[in-house]
């Protein structure tokens, strides 16, 4: 492997590369060199800068040093590993009802996840506001129940489109939100970065990371919720559908940020409301109708099966209303779909995939030339807390 040199900027990548490098586990100062490519006073020089920062920290484990020269044999080597209780992490799934709340360490281990009421009084606010006061007031819990470790930043799912600034949401029925831009308020209020992402899209995540050990790097993610009908606009369907993508190894967006969002082939052309050809009608009742459920899981399955077949995915994750009708859905699945699906408990999927999105906001190698926009993620971590 190539030795890398050691500008300036080499010295902060190398600082991220050791860092996502110790997210899969511990490792030698002898082994961090190997594995990147780089040499062990590189190597050294970073790890120092790192242990002053308290990101990483020295094991209690010891490693015998199977690099060392003959003469070394038997001399045990420290094993360097991310400090869990530098920060935490926190995901929120922001539904119609309801959130989900997650907090997680450096290394993505689930510490709390269960699900959190939104407090009243805020039926009269405008659209906007309801949804900052909600957001403040769940996200100070949240901070309350990290016990005084500090919060490395709060990554949020909402169902919808959402900007890939994670600043910004275009249209998210369930809050009545339309182009809302929330740069100003997140950046007044709190002290740690604050990201917005698709609740498909943060499912993925969740399951990008846990599969990297498998190199799972093509896979779907569709999740469908059913949301209370007093609860949904007059009109709305009160039934959601999103597909999250991954193409080698990464989370595909689309164009304008819109990738993933699902319209059956079955609807009407010029059809301008919900994504099934199913009447909203039909919707309110499908626990109590099996046979409209029926109808409905076959087109959603049906569709499914056409997007497999042109992506070709590893895994079909189907997560949320399905884990209810799992039998149904399974009876209906072809043996060649069926051998890719892996149906999922989507209760803290997307505010897991939430947090795991900031996680990897957070550890991302820096580009050269890029903005200090674009690099806002990397110097939180890395500058505010060193």
């Amino acid at each position: 492997m190539k030795v890398v040199g050691n500008s300036q900027y080499q010295k902060i990548a190398n600082s991220f590369l050791i860092l996502r490098l110790l997210r899969g586990g511990t490792s030698t100062r002898v082994e961090i060199a190997r594995k990147l490519g780089l040499q062990p006073s590189t190597v050294t020089y970073s790890v120092n800068r790192l242990l002053e920062s308290g990101l990483v920290r020295e094991s209690n484990h010891e490693a015998l040093h199977t690099d060392s020269k003959p003469s070394n044999q038997g001399r045990k080597a420290v094993q360097i590993e991310l400090n869990v209780d530098y920060g935490r992490v926190i995901g929120l799934e922001l539904l119609a009802d309801y959130c989900w709340c997650s907090i997680l360490d450096l290394r993505g281990n689930v510490l709390f996840s269960q699900r959190l009421e939104y407090l009243s009084h805020t039926e009269n606010l405008p659209p906007k506001k309801r949804f900052e006061l909600q957001l403040e007031r769940v996200i100070n819990k949240m901070v309350n129940l990290c016990n005084g470790i500090p919060v490395l930043g709060v990554g949020i799912a909402l169902p919808g489109i959402v900007e890939a600034n994670g600043q910004i949401v275009r249209d998210c029925w369930t809050h009545e939100l339309k182009e809302c831009d929330f740069s100003q308020f997140l950046k007044d209020r709190f002290a740690f970065p604050v990201v917005f992402e698709n609740d498909a899209n943060c499912c993925v995540q969740k399951y990008l990371w846990n599969g990297a050990d498998e190199r799972q790097t093509n896979f779907i993610y569709l999740l469908a919720r059913e949301y209370p009908h007093e609860l949904v606009p007059k009109g709305v369907p009160p039934f959601g559908i999103g597909l999250g993508l991954v193409f080698e190894g990464k989370l595909y967006r689309g164009s304008h940020s819109m990738a993933g969002e699902f319209i059956s082939a079955f609807m009407d052309m010029y059809s301008q409301t919900g994504q099934l050809q199913s009447s909203v009608e039909n919707m309110l009742v499908l626990q109590l109708d099996s046979a409209l459920r029926q109808k409905m899981l076959k087109e959603l399955l049906y569709n499914l099966r056409s997007i497999v077949s042109i992506l070709d995915p590893q895994t079909v994750y189907l997560g949320g209303f399905f884990t209810d009708y799992m039998d149904e859905a399974t009876n209906i699945l072809n043996e060649d779909l069926l051998k890719k699906v892996i149906f999922v408990n989507a209760h803290s999927d997307a505010s897991e995939g939430a947090a795991e999105n900031l996680l990897n906001l957070l550890f991302r190698i820096p580009q050269v030339g890029e903005t200090e926009n674009e690099s806002t993620y990397n110097q939180y971590l890395l500058f505010n807390h060193m």
